[in-house]
């Protein structure tokens, strides 16, 4: 097995269980959530050589766009209008995507494709869950699809472009 598909399994694995931490134990396992978040950045900078900027701009963006679903009534969170396991879990997202998504990069419809159905469904298990509850799950489900193909699409720009490129959306 070569290193860098080593390096995708073990930050996908570490993603899945912080997911699984921040989503279906919230606040209960906040300690846990943090302790992944903590893992999935150090992982993706000291081993698999992610930069500080890449994660911050994936995170930034991320959040931005959580922030717009949200304003827009695609989802209410228990607990907060922002709780921290969702803050954390797109720490954990920003940090494992350049390393487990690489290969979309340079797929930019087929990444936005894959966000616009992966996303939704996991804010609909979320929701399964009880992390969030949804007025009309078609609206969420089309909101989240729009955001995460907007996201996917950022993600490949931002992998694709040159250490000191500017980004702007």
């Amino acid at each position: 097995m070569s290193t860098s598909l080593q390096h995708k399994i073990v930050s996908f694995v570490i993603f899945n269980v912080l997911w699984l931490s921040a989503v279906a134990g919230r606040d209960d396992y906040l300690w846990l959530t943090v302790l992944l978040a903590v893992a999935q950045l150090g992982y993706s900078y000291w081993v698999a050589q992610v930069t500080i900027t890449k994660m911050a701009q994936l995170f930034a963006v991320g959040l931005l766009l959580e922030a717009i679903a949200i304003s827009v009534g695609a989802i209410d969170f228990v607990g907060a209008v922002f709780p921290l396991w969702l803050v954390l879990l797109w720490v954990g997202f920003a940090a494992m995507a350049p390393v487990a998504l690489d290969w979309l990069a340079k797929m930019p419809l087929v990444a936005a494709l894959l966000g616009a159905i992966s996303g939704p469904f996991t804010y609909y298990v979320g929701i399964g869950f009880g992390a969030g509850t949804a007025d009309s799950l078609l609206w969420t489900l089309l909101v989240y699809a729009v955001v995460w193909g907007l996201f996917m699409l950022f993600f490949c720009r931002a992998m694709t472009a040159s250490p000191n490129e500017r980004l702007v959306l």
